[in-house]
């Protein structure tokens, strides 16, 4: 169901896109206030947002992307991130899912993403059923965390595929399943999303009902990418946990700024000088830094090594792939402690809700939760060391066919 688009050398005009995101800053600071109340992002910052084409960043050339690569990807969501937590979220759904357009036949990544204004949100998981009919699929589903779906106009939903009222098996045995798109005006949006953190990014419930979906607008993980080219051919839910991994590490750099702000300022009770000349906030500030760096630089550093090796030809192995999902694991669990670090140093001044270091605790905690930074993966990475089987892991939901290295450890931090 793949339409294949050979290689080919491209330029981009992109100049900067880090610099221009991390340039909204003060604009998404001023304009985000009062997301906890409405919930949604408001319509300001992603016109903004759109203005600097973050939603199309990762789409390819041929439909007036900038194909870019995974390494500056990263670095944007996680200077979103570092503005807003529930703004980052939402650039980096919205940012990344544009690589589908690689993945899809190249007639329907033109129809969903050929808009300059399209941004897609919804999940991967297999809630819905896709019948099959002449041309496609009926579809009906209800899914939930379709985060940003207050500025999405179309959404993805994972299918189990049904053939003559079952579902049709797949050569592993299990059930053949399709990520299906469908546009937002026949989508029912459920108000379900009344979150502890990154409460701005409207990650509410959807659902449709018998909604005929073309053959064209389908597509699955496991199959190799329309478009070959390098960042389509990267591990794409594996890539993905990367790019969640920059969130809770962009609210983290908020949170230390934060707190040396505070620190230089507030002076505690019973004292006579400023937290910042206290011991207790030296030596809470400097386990905060390292806990970030040093998880970024795994996670970066992960995520470099294998993208110049699948720009090499090489094609990516369950080891690697693992090492994406522990390196976004340890990082994102990394950036949440070091955000408990200085919100705990900051005293009884963190504990409003009017201040940043409590927003910045509750995304962060709540980024952490997704299924691709959860502290399931250290063990899942124990299991590989350990030489066992991960095959029916999560690991496994972009495999597409390479050669399983079940016992290959999952590589070390350099």
């Amino acid at each position: 169901m793949t339409s294949r688009v050979v290689e080919m050398e491209r330029e981009t005009t992109l100049v900067d896109p880090v610099g221009a995101v991390g340039s909204l800053t003060d604009l998404i600071r001023a304009e985000c206030g009062d997301i906890d109340v409405t919930r949604r992002i408001p319509a300001s910052v992603v016109g903004a947002l759109q203005d600097a084409e973050v939603f199309r960043l990762m789409a390819p050339v041929e439909i007036g992307g900038s194909e870019l690569d995974p390494g500056t990807f990263f670095n944007v969501v996680e200077a979103a991130s570092y503005a807003d937590g529930s703004v980052g979220w939402c650039v980096m759904i919205g940012g990344c899912y544009a690589t589908f357009a690689g993945l899809l036949p190249l007639e329907g990544a033109v129809a969903i993403y050929g808009e300059p204004e399209t941004i897609s949100a919804g999940a991967f998981r297999p809630d819905g059923v896709a019948v099959e009919v002449d041309g496609g699929f009926r579809v009906t589903g209800r899914w939930p965390l379709a985060s940003g779906s207050s500025h999405a106009n179309w959404y993805v939903g994972g299918c189990v595929v049904l053939r003559d009222g079952q579902p049709v098996i797949g050569p592993t045995g299990d059930s053949l399943t399709r990520e299906c798109f469908f546009p937002a005006a026949v989508t029912e949006l459920i108000d379900t999303w009344d979150s502890t953190g990154l409460r701005g990014t409207a990650s509410h419930d959807y659902a449709v009902g018998d909604v005929f979906v073309p053959a064209s607008h389908t597509m699955s993980f496991h199959e190799p990418p329309a478009i070959d080219r390098p960042l389509y051919r990267m591990p794409p839910v594996a890539m993905f946990a990367t790019f969640i991994g920059a969130v809770p590490l962009g609210i983290a750099r908020h949170a230390i700024d934060e707190f040396v702000r505070l620190a230089a300022a507030k002076t505690p009770q019973r004292s006579t000088s400023v937290l910042a000349d206290k011991p207790i906030a030296h030596d809470r500030l400097g386990r905060a830094h390292v806990l970030v760096a040093a998880g970024r630089r795994y996670l970066i550093e992960t995520l470099n090594d294998l993208w110049v090796r699948v720009r090499a030809g090489h094609a990516p192995t369950m080891a690697e792939r693992g090492s994406l999902w522990l390196a976004a694991t340890h990082a994102a669990h990394s950036a949440l402690e070091a955000i408990e670090l200085v919100f705990t140093a900051a005293g009884a001044s963190s504990v409003y809700a009017s201040s940043p270091l409590d927003r910045c605790l509750r995304d962060a905690r709540t980024a952490v939760q997704h299924i691709c930074t959860q502290e399931l993966h250290f063990e899942l990475a124990g299991r590989h060391l350990l030489g066992r089987d991960v095959v029916s892991s999560a690991w496994a939901i972009d495999y597409r066919g390479e050669t399983w290295t079940c016992a290959e450890p999952t590589s070390p931090a350099r």
